[in-house]
């Protein structure tokens, strides 16, 4: 009995080795997809606008060279920006919700809220293209490199709720198509923070809009 054990003790030492092989490799894989992750993350956080965000205001003319202030509005209101180039598809097939929201807000009681388009391209280059696809909102561009920054403009399409502070309340990066993901940007546009708890009042209000971005649909150009 004795000596059969220890015969069977190569055979079982190895099944243990195999068993810690198998083990060893699911958490290295867990431990690269964590990385991966994290990786993704930082990279989103460092090019791709957040919401919380607070965009610095800036004084620009739109390509039909009437005055414009983005980043902020006077009184209580909401900006809606729209990042694109000429030579993106995807910012291309966002443009009938792009309009699609223009008109809406164009009809809002409740809430004031300005869109505008950003374009990254020149102006002749932009004007040519909002001619051909009849852009209804105004154009602006952003002034320098530094600004484009600051607005986390290196890849759309991009489409921004600003409150009347510049602070994000809504971000999303990538294709704008989705009907469900339309009605998230109106959401964001209504949305209004809580008031003030009154004297005595212990509830606190709510910190940030109850609005979240859905997954992007489609894919984004850089």
């Amino acid at each position: 009995m004795q000596d059969r054990f220890f015969r069977s003790l190569p055979y079982l030492a190895l099944a243990a080795a195999a068993v810690l092989v198998v083990v060893l490799g699911q958490q290295k894989r867990s431990l690269i997809e964590e990385v991966q992750k994290t990786r993704s993350q930082l990279v989103e956080a460092r090019t791709q606008p957040m919401r919380g965000m607070w965009m610095p205001a800036f004084q620009a003319p739109t390509i039909e060279g009437q005055p414009a202030t983005i980043g902020e509005v006077p009184g209580e209101g909401r900006q809606v920006l729209l990042m694109y180039t000429t030579t993106c598809p995807y910012c291309l097939s966002s443009i009938p919700a792009w309009k699609q929201i223009k008109a809406v807000t164009d009809t809002m009681t409740s809430i004031r809220a300005a869109v505008y388009g950003v374009s990254l391209d020149s102006v002749d280059v932009t004007r040519q293209y909002i001619a051909k696809h009849a852009l209804p909102y105004p154009t602006v561009r952003f002034p320098d490199e530094k600004v484009a920054g600051m607005y986390r403009a290196g890849t759309v399409p991009v489409t921004l709720v600003l409150d009347e502070q510049g602070r994000t309340i809504y971000s999303r990066t990538g294709e704008l198509k989705n009907p469900a993901a339309i009605d998230s940007v109106m959401q964001a546009i209504r949305w209004r923070p809580a008031p003030p708890p009154a004297p005595g009042d212990s509830a606190a209000p709510a910190g940030a809009p109850a609005v979240t971005a859905p997954a992007a649909q489609g894919q984004a150009r850089r």
